[in-house]
């Protein structure tokens, strides 16, 4: 597929659009990370209610993820894009006037209420607009952008918690997403893929749709792939929420230090998820398995040096852990991501990604 110098453009635009949108997606959602700390001391509330401010935001991504991005597919990318992240960043506003915990809980769970199918939609949009042997790559490219974000969330929340109080944090975070939603309602968007014949009756079409869906869950591929993508990101969730905490009362840094230093190792993210996209397309060449081994390989050297960093009570051995950890445990993500939307039917690239 060949690029007009205007359409050029716009793919490029389109792509850096969404990219600078997920980095403040995880922006907003980890930003919490570096202000339990603070949190906790002013409201002094157990570890536990702690991590569950963190972990509400990825259980209403799972409740609602599914129905979202059926509705991606059905109506229209750009508008629920541009919906979501008013919804995800009002909620992460609202966080800085929460008077107390269930308040703050609440408005947490609609973040993740508005982020549930903002990857699905993205995503099916990067593979319309970019050829197959380069979706990898560009795949990568956005992949990259959520531990960046992650990591200036945990930056932000570290230093303007300190200096200025924690509830700050989530406002400056959250004014970017709110400029970004409305100008994404602007972009082109690509039509629909219709999944039945138009003539048909609503419950008709409605039926198909659904037997669609049965059809996309029979693909053993999609299933092998949810496991690994579940099992992988609920360490490095896990890893971004907990490593300033992590960092201060294990290995001794202070709070400001400990999320900078969170934050450094959620950026690596910009050189492993670009890496493992230009890996696969490269390796695509010679291997028609490079994407599956290349996910494999990175994910078991991640490990590797995942617990290399815990093990330890080297400062400096346990970084060098967790910064070769945050190379290699993203570079699955591009050639993984490619696989699932290469094995399903284009008007379902949005329902299939539902991670």
């Amino acid at each position: 597929m060949g690029f007009t110098n205007n359409a050029k453009f716009r793919a490029y635009y389109l792509l850096t659009l969404i990219c600078v949108i997920y980095m403040f997606d995880y922006a907003d959602r980890h930003v919490m990370a570096s202000l339990l700390p603070f949190i906790k001391a002013e409201w002094q509330i157990a570890d536990m209610d702690l991590g569950l401010l963190t972990s509400v935001v990825s259980l209403t991504i799972g409740i609602f993820t599914i129905p979202l991005s059926i509705l991606v597919d059905r109506w229209s990318r750009k508008k629920m894009i541009s919906i979501m992240v008013f919804v995800w960043s009002i909620a992460t506003l609202m966080c800085a006037f929460a008077e107390n915990y269930y308040q703050l809980l609440a408005f947490r769970a609609l973040t993740g209420l508005g982020e549930a199918a903002y990857a699905s939609a993205a995503v099916a949009m990067i593979m319309k607009t970019f050829p197959g042997n380069h979706r990898a790559k560009f795949i990568g490219f956005y992949n990259a952008a959520a531990p960046l974000g992650a990591g200036l969330g945990m930056a932000v929340g570290g230093y303007i918690g300190m200096i200025y109080g924690w509830r700050h944090a989530f406002g400056i975070v959250a004014i970017p997403g709110i400029i970004l939603a409305v100008q994404f309602w602007f972009v082109n968007d690509y039509r629909t893929i219709p999944l039945t014949e138009k003539s048909l009756r609503f419950m008709e079409r409605l039926k198909m749709t659904l037997l669609t869906i049965v059809d996309l869950l029979k693909i053993k591929t999609l299933w092998y792939m949810y496991f690994c993508y579940a099992l992988i990101i609920g360490v490095n969730t896990s890893v971004l929420n907990w490593s300033p905490s992590y960092l201060e009362r294990f290995l001794h840094f202070n709070r400001s230090t400990a999320g900078s230093l969170s934050g450094a190792i959620a950026a690596l993210v910009l050189i492993g998820a670009p890496l493992g996209g230009y890996i696969s397309d490269r390796w695509l060449k010679i291997d028609k398995n490079a994407k599956l081994k290349v996910s494999y390989i990175s994910t078991i050297l991640s490990a590797i040096a995942l617990g290399v960093a815990l093990f330890t009570d080297n400062k400096t051995l346990a970084m060098t852990g967790f910064f070769v950890f945050g190379i290699f445990t993203v570079m699955y993500l591009a050639p993984a991501t490619s696989i699932i939307q290469e094995v399903v039917n284009p008007g379902m690239r949005a329902s299939s990604f539902w991670f």
